[in-house]
């Protein structure tokens, strides 16, 4: 049984977005040293790291047959889980460390 590529590349987008959920949430709470607490460079790092990775799909699975393919499939699965890794983080951090 073949898996589709449109589950591959979602998939690929949710592990990206939950790693970089976690990265980012440690790039607001200032828990990495020399960058702060700051927020804006989280929120362009999660950006960068979206881009990167649907480079990545593209390159692994083939181009998609346009932007509302990659919209449904990497932009919006990468948007949400990346959001809610990040807030559940930034809002749990004062009772997990």
């Amino acid at each position: 049984m073949e898996i589709d590529n449109s589950v591959k590349i979602t998939s690929v987008h949710i592990v990206a977005a939950i790693i970089t959920g976690y990265i980012t949430s440690l790039m607001s709470l200032g828990m990495l040293p020399g960058i702060g607490n700051n927020e804006l460079l989280a929120g362009v790092f999660g950006v960068i790291i979206l881009y990167a990775i649907g480079r990545l799909c593209d390159s692994l699975f083939g181009k998609q047959e346009g932007f509302t393919k990659w919209l449904w499939d990497g932009i919006l699965p990468f948007i949400f889980a990346w959001f809610v890794v990040w807030t559940l983080l930034i809002n749990y951090a004062p009772v997990m460390y």
